[in-house]
Parts: C-alpha cells; sequence; structure tokens
C-alpha cells in the first residue's frame, strides 16, 4: 500500500545561487534534506527545513535590494533573544528583539537574496502588556483616526481594556501610560505618544522618537 503524503504547503522562493542560499540557511540552524545538481558545478534545487518548516529553493531568481521581497518567511521557535545573539554578526538585522501585539516575541533578518526572516517566539500576556486593563469608558476619548499634513495617518483603538496605535505601513503596537495624555509604544526603538486634549477629547497627538517629531490631528472618532 503507498504511502499518503501529508498535506501541508511549503514555500518555495526562486533564487540566483542555490548553492551559497543553502550554505547561507545551514550557517543560521537550518537543515538542508534533499538537493538536485545543476551539472554545471552548482544546484538547481534544494529543500532546507528548520523544525517542522521546510521551505524549497529554486535557481532562476534574483537579487534584490527592496526594503521587501514579495515573500517572508515566518519561522517559529523558542528563545528569539538567544537566536538574535547568534545570528546578529551573520546575518544583517532588520529589526532586533520586539514584542508584538498578538503576542509574538520576533527578529527579523534579510538573507544573501534579500528576503526577509522573521523569527517568533510566543510570550504570555502579562509581558506583552505589563500593565492592567483600563475602564473602555475612560480610553475612548483617545480612539479615533489621526492624520498628519502629509496625509499619513494612524488609528488608535481599544483591545482588552489597552489602547492600541495602527499606523497606515506598519503593525499594530500596544500604548503603555506613563503619565498624564503620555503613553509608550510597545516597539522595539524608544518612542511616546503625546495626546493634545481639548474639552476632556483628544485633538491631536505627538510621535517622538529620538530627534523626530510627527504631529497627527484627529479627523474622525472611533465607532468603538
Amino acid at each position: 500500500m503507498s504511502q499518503i503524503m501529508q498535506q501541508k504547503v511549503v514555500p518555495m522562493f526562486h533564487v540566483p545561487d542555490v548553492r551559497r542560499t543553502v550554505d547561507w540557511y545551514r550557517g543560521i540552524g537550518f537543515d538542508v534534506t534533499v538537493t538536485y545538481d545543476d551539472n554545471r558545478g552548482g544546484l538547481s534545487f534544494a529543500l532546507a527545513s528548520f523544525g517542522a518548516g521546510e521551505v524549497m529553493f529554486s535557481s532562476g531568481g534574483r537579487l534584490s535590494t527592496h526594503h521587501r521581497r514579495e515573500v517572508d518567511l515566518y519561522v517559529y521557535t523558542e528563545n528569539v533573544d538567544d537566536l538574535y545573539d547568534r545570528l546578529k554578526g551573520r546575518a544583517e538585522i532588520v529589526e532586533g528583539p520586539h514584542n508584538m501585539f498578538y503576542g509574538m516575541r520576533e527578529i527579523i533578518v534579510r538573507d544573501l537574496n534579500g528576503f526577509w526572516i522573521t523569527f517568533g517566539q510566543q510570550i504570555p500576556a502579562e509581558v506583552l502588556t505589563p500593565w492592567p486593563a483600563v475602564d473602555v469608558e475612560f480610553l475612548r476619548a483617545y480612539t479615533g483616526r489621526f492624520e498628519s499634513d502629509d496625509g499619513s495617518g494612524v488609528r488608535i483603538n481599544i483591545h482588552e481594556g489597552r489602547l492600541m496605535a495602527f499606523p497606515d505601513d506598519a503593525p499594530g503596537v500596544f500604548l503603555m501610560p506613563t503619565g498624564e495624555h503620555t503613553f509608550t509604544p510597545m516597539m522595539t526603538e524608544e518612542a511616546r505618544v503625546v495626546f493634545e486634549a481639548d474639552c476632556g477629547q483628544m485633538t491631536a497627538l505627538r510621535f517622538e522618537q529620538a530627534d523626530k517629531m510627527m504631529r497627527f490631528v484627529r479627523v474622525s472618532a472611533s465607532r468603538a
């Protein structure tokens, strides 16, 4: 009786040099399980694994200097901080260890072809949001959409009694209260968000980070 193949999805990256690519992935902890020669001293195809996950590499692709490629790899792992210590001198780091609103602690690196690899570790809620929930009615004054003069925007929502900011061009982040109308975004680089109030409603917010400051004016209230 023939063995039934397990149903699964395995991504395939098309790369300019399969041999160099698998050597790079082997160097960061992947196992190379299948290879096919190209009859020219290189490889035409390879299959690599990381735990139970797999990825295929096929020849005929191209390098890229774009900020992001069309496909990313997301790799579940157990200790992101230890992995970061091992990789930071061997791979291009896009983002160091940071906590995401969906309950993962992550690092992002680029491989030699320009593809992003995100390594993620699940973290408990008390680590992600180490401050108590607040009454929703109190937080409602902060919610809504805020826009800058150049048209970029951010939406402030409430999630389980805590404020979250969703910029147009980035994932959402929790806002930890640190003072009256002042919050710290739970992100990689230190920053703060300061709301401007008028008659109990927030009319604008400032995003401050190092020597950068952006001001956003409230254009609509949240319906939440």
